[in-house]
């Protein structure tokens, strides 16, 4: 009997699974599109159904996924739709609430989906309305016109991405468990093994 050198046990813990850097660009695309596809001109840029999906792929998938999705998808969209002044703020405004909607609720009931889905909104609301009033000096008006869409957004892709995540739990189980799928053999890897050495 011999047991595996911890070094490699370290290693594997901290290796990037396959289906994880699958689902990673599969949601960074989706979000992206859901972005881009439909956009509702507003005062200071523009509102849209990208939180929706933010918010699913972080419920689903993890903060991680959560987190490069919102933060990539969400910019890319500004930058190929003429906002490229927003794009900044929103690598890091949709990157935090993604990574904080799935720290929240990754993987938990709907009530925590919902309270992940309102610190997420704070984020987006406050996070643009310091951006707009203190960056981009638009103007009080037109910072607290933008505020009040922001709050629609919000709202909305929290409404959607909720629905959307505890539907594909409830059809599809084995979804939620792509990314943690690496989990599972960190923790077997930990066990004695044989060798025929």
């Amino acid at each position: 009997m011999q047991r595996v050198p911890e070094e490699r046990t370290t290693q594997a813990r901290w290796a990037l699974h396959p289906r994880l850097i699958a689902v990673v660009g599969v949601m960074t695309a989706v979000v992206f599109v859901a972005t881009r596809l439909i956009q509702v001109p507003i005062p200071g840029g523009y509102v849209h159904l990208g939180d929706s999906m933010i918010y699913f792929s972080a419920f689903t998938f993890g903060p991680l996924t959560g987190g490069v999705a919102g933060a990539f998808g969400a910019t890319l969209a500004d930058l190929t739709s003429g906002y490229a002044n927003y794009a900044p703020a929103t690598f890091i405004i949709h990157g935090a609430e993604g990574v904080l909607a799935g720290l929240i609720a990754w993987r938990a009931g709907v009530w925590r989906m919902i309270a992940a889905a309102i610190v997420g909104g704070l984020v987006i609301v406050g996070g643009y309305f310091l951006y707009d009033f203190f960056v981009l000096r638009i103007g009080s008006g037109a910072a607290v016109t933008d505020l009040w869409f922001n709050v629609g957004q919000a709202v909305s892709g929290g409404i959607i991405g909720t629905i959307l995540a505890a539907a594909v739990r409830l059809a599809y189980p084995p979804a939620t468990m792509w990314t943690v799928q690496q989990r599972w053999r960190e923790q077997s890897s930990s066990e004695p093994r044989s060798s025929t050495r």
